[in-house]
């Protein structure tokens, strides 16, 4: 895997998702009192422990090299996004849930931000402090951990994100987000698909129990 190539530093961002699917974790099953909503508080705790990974684990010049414009874009560039339209059937199907103002808003507000988090996070970071594994072990990684990562925080309230089902779901779809990131040396592709995926999974509802995917 090259793993005598790695810093202490590389190391540190490896492990880190273990304590903060943890501490996430906590935050959901300790936050009774403001039932599903506490998805907020644990998601910002998420999103300012990203940044402060980010801002540690990441080089100087590691969120501009993320965001530039893709090399050699192509077929990852194209299934990252097209893999995000996966659940356009079921916002057809289940939009009128995001009539109520405050959900939609924060539908809205939830797609724009999350994806650069999470992208910053599950690929750039942990795809970096592993890029002198070989690219199955590095990419098999980031995706099982980002998939897990769903029912194990999210899932303690959300039914629909406790289903095991999801995992293997959100794996294959982090794979390939890795690869895209991989191949084209820019998270540009995996943000819009990752976006696309808050948007049309209708990602807030899911969190607030107002609509399940796999209800049938």
């Amino acid at each position: 895997m090259g793993a005598t190539n790695m810093t202490r530093r590389d190391w540190l961002v490896v492990v880190s998702p273990f304590p903060l699917i943890a501490v996430c974790r906590s935050i959901e099953l300790l936050g009774t009192p403001l039932g599903t909503w506490v998805w907020v508080p644990a998601m910002l705790v998420f999103w300012f422990a990203i940044a402060v990974l980010v801002r540690y684990g990441g080089s100087s010049e590691a969120l501009a090299r993320w965001l530039r414009t893709p090399r050699r874009p192509g077929s990852w560039c194209g299934l990252a996004v097209a893999v995000g339209l996966l659940s356009l059937p079921e916002f057809i199907g289940h939009w009128r849930v995001l009539l109520n103002p405050g959900v939609m808003i924060a539908w809205v507000l939830f797609a724009l931000v999350n994806p650069l988090f999470e992208e910053a996070y599950w690929r750039g970071l942990l795809l970096d402090a592993t890029a002198s594994w070989r690219t199955v072990p590095a990419v098999a990684y980031s995706a099982f951990l980002f998939a897990a990562s769903h029912p194990l925080i999210w899932g303690v309230r959300s039914e629909a994100l406790r289903d095991l089902r999801v995992v293997p779901v959100l794996a294959m779809i982090g794979v390939v987000w890795a690869m895209a990131y991989r191949r084209t040396g820019s998270l540009v592709c995996s943000v819009v698909g990752h976006a696309c995926a808050n948007l049309l999974g209708m990602s807030v509802p899911l969190l607030l129990n107002l609509y399940s995917p796999l209800a049938r």
